[in-house]
C-alpha cells in the first residue's frame, strides 16, 4: 500500500456524492485533501466533520467552469500546501433527452460540465503534478465506452473525456499518470426519482438509474476505495463493473452485435 502521508490530493465537485467519498477515502489514508466546489457552506461543514475525525481536509471555493477561478484555486492550493500529488476531476452531470429532441445547446452544456472542466483543471494542475510525478484521475462513465438511449449529450461528453485521458497518457508528462474511471450508475438516495421530470415524456426505463441500464447501482464508498487503490498501483483505467469490458470488446469487433446486446440490456420495469 502506498504511503499517502504528506501527499496532497485535490478533488473537484467534492461537496457531496462520489466526490465526497473519494475525498474521504484519500483522507482516511492520511493524505491532505483539498475539497473544491461552489457551495461554501457545505464545504466548511464537511471539513469541520473531517477535522473532528482527525482527517486532514482543506477546502477552496471555486467555479471550475471559469478559467480565472480555476487558476486562482490551484495557486491557492500551492500557496497553502506547496505541492500537488493527485487531481481528481469529479465534476459531472447527466441528462435525459431523445436524440431527435437534442439542441446544440444541450451538447454544449454537457461538454462544459463533463469535459471542459476536467481539461481546465488538468492544464492548471499539470506543472505541479509534473514536479511530484503525480496523477490525474478522470471520473468518466460506462458511457465513455458506449452509447445508450436518451443520454446522447452525456455520452458524447464522456467520450470526449475518454479521448482526453488517452491523449494525456500518450503525450502528457511521462512521469504523470492518468487514471480513467469508467463506472456504472452510482447508488444515490434520490436515484429512483432524480430524472423523473426530465424523462416524463420518455420511457419508464429512461427515468431509472443509468437510464435503465441493467446494472446494479455501485456503492460510492466501494468505488472510492478502488480509485485509491488504482492510484496506488498507477493504473491507467478502472472499469466497474469489470464484466462490461467484454461487451465493449464485442462492440469493437462487431458494432451490430454490440448494439443488439445494448438494446436487450435495458431494464423493462
Amino acid at each position: 500500500m502506498a504511503n499517502w502521508n504528506g501527499k496532497v490530493v485535490v478533488v473537484t465537485g467534492s461537496s457531496q456524492g462520489l466526490g465526497k467519498e473519494i475525498a474521504f477515502a484519500f483522507a482516511n489514508q492520511q493524505a491532505k485533501v483539498v475539497l473544491i466546489a461552489r457551495d461554501e457552506k457545505r464545504l466548511s461543514e464537511l471539513a469541520a466533520f473531517a477535522h473532528q475525525s482527525g482527517l486532514k481536509v482543506d477546502w477552496i471555493v471555486a467555479d471550475v467552469t471559469n478559467s480565472a477561478s480555476v487558476t486562482q484555486a490551484f495557486d491557492e492550493v500551492i500557496k497553502r500546501h506547496h505541492q500537488l500529488d493527485v487531481l481528481v476531476n469529479n465534476v459531472g452531470k447527466s441528462t435525459r433527452v431523445r436524440l431527435e429532441d437534442c439542441l446544440v445547446e444541450d451538447y454544449k452544456s454537457l461538454l462544459e460540465i463533463n469535459f471542459y472542466t476536467a481539461v481546465r483543471c488538468t492544464l492548471a494542475a499539470l506543472p505541479h503534478l509534473k514536479a511530484t510525478s503525480g496523477q490525474v484521475v478522470n471520473i468518466g462513465s460506462l458511457a465513455s465506452k458506449t452509447g445508450w438511449p436518451n443520454v446522447a449529450p452525456y455520452a458524447a461528453s464522456k467520450h470526449a473525456l475518454s479521448a482526453f485521458s488517452h491523449q494525456l497518457r500518450l503525450e502528457g508528462p511521462a512521469n504523470v499518470n492518468c487514471l480513467q474511471v469508467c463506472t456504472g450508475p452510482i447508488k444515490r438516495i434520490d436515484s429512483q426519482y432524480r430524472y423523473s421530470e426530465q424523462a416524463k415524456e420518455l420511457s419508464e426505463s429512461a427515468r431509472q438509474p443509468g437510464a435503465g441500464v441493467n446494472i446494479k447501482g455501485i456503492p460510492p464508498e466501494k468505488l472510492a476505495a478502488k480509485i485509491v487503490r488504482g492510484c496506488e498501483k498507477r493504473k491507467k483505467e478502472l472499469v466497474m463493473p469489470a464484466y462490461t469490458r467484454l461487451l465493449f470488446a464485442i462492440a469493437e469487433l462487431s458494432p451490430t452485435i454490440g448494439d443488439m446486446i445494448l438494446r436487450r440490456s435495458t431494464r423493462k420495469k
